[in-house]
């Protein structure tokens, strides 16, 4: 353990280091593609307490996504609130909007579960496109740049480091929930309900609470999302924005912090590396997906845990049984 401790965070402290200097040596679509990385690794975050330690099945994040989006662009627009307030409303919004969704999903798993988050997911998007005096319909919707203390977070190079300090906060948070007495409870409610019940886990309280926290960091990087793009379009919220959110948990690894990012770099990044190929890049960029699906079921989290072990002697996260459902 002592062994495991300090190379886990000499890691830690190396990738931290790089991460800080990388905007001083990188150009700026390096650090609008790394912007966009952490964007994704608070979606990915928030999905996995959902799916990965509760179990419950979601392909409704992506209406939870615009919603935190559209809320901190209309209170910036319509009420020009500051944008940690933007950013603190877009959050709660969505973590209420998504304590309602689980009330009535409680008696639901699996594909059942999965097909109502879809339409969930359908409704918000029409209703985007409808509520058109509010968000703009289909012509799309501007969002000005954040601020904070008079410092506006107008270049990559600001907004890179806005993003790097959430999301190793909310990263840190979510640490601490999964290894407390609320991880513990996630994790009794996926394995089996009827145990978890026996040994006194109210399993109605802890799937609306896993609902509202993961959908407070799926609204908080839509937010985020919003002011570093800066426009917003209804047409992005989409379906296949969903399966591309629960594709960064199953290749990084359900159940594991460490998944969530590993997925995020995966889909961001490797796309990024494969853009030289031209047409066969969304081949070879499924040929590594199905490769990496098949010979690293655990995901990559799970295939550096087994090598970090093989090689080193130390393990980098627990290793706990991932499955989608009951």
């Amino acid at each position: 353990m002592p062994r495991r401790s300090r190379l886990g965070g000499a890691a830690l402290v190396a990738v931290a280091a790089i991460l800080l200097v990388l905007p001083n040596v990188a150009d700026n679509y390096v650090i609008y593609v790394m912007s966009r990385l952490f964007v994704y690794v608070l979606v990915a975050l928030g999905l996995n307490l959902l799916t990965g330690y509760t179990g419950q099945v979601s392909l409704g994040h992506a209406a939870f996504f615009a919603i935190g989006a559209y809320t901190a662009a209309v209170l910036a627009e319509r009420w020009h609130w500051p944008s940690v307030l933007c950013l603190v409303g877009a959050a709660l919004v969505s973590a209420a909007v998504g304590y309602l969704l689980g009330l009535p999903c409680l008696r639901l798993s699996g594909l059942y579960l999965a097909m109502a988050t879809l339409g969930f997911t359908l409704i918000v998007q029409e209703m985007l496109l409808q509520l058109s005096v509010i968000t703009h319909g289909s012509e799309g919707m501007k969002v000005q740049p954040a601020s904070f203390l008079g410092l506006t977070f107008h270049t990559d190079y600001r907004k890179y480091y806005l993003l790097f300090v959430v999301t190793v906060a909310m990263l840190l948070f979510a640490r601490n929930l999964v290894k407390g007495r609320a991880g513990r409870a996630f994790l009794a409610i996926r394995d089996n309900e009827r145990a978890a019940a026996a040994m006194g886990v109210n399993i109605a309280r802890y799937k609306t609470i896993a609902f509202a926290i993961s959908a407070l960091y799926t609204g908080l990087a839509g937010a985020l999302s919003a002011f570093i793009v800066g426009f917003l379009d209804p047409q992005e919220f989409s379906f296949f924005l969903s399966i591309q959110f629960i594709t960064i948990i199953i290749l990084g690894g359900l159940a594991s912090l460490l998944g969530s990012v590993l997925g995020a770099c995966f889909l961001i990044v490797l796309p990024e590396l494969l853009a030289g190929l031209d047409v066969w890049q969304a081949l070879v960029y499924g040929l590594i997906m199905v490769v990496t699906i098949i010979f690293m079921p655990f995901g990559l989290s799970g295939a550096l845990q087994r090598y970090a072990h093989r090689w080193f002697g130390i393990g980098v996260e627990p290793m706990i049984p991932r499955r989608l459902g009951h």
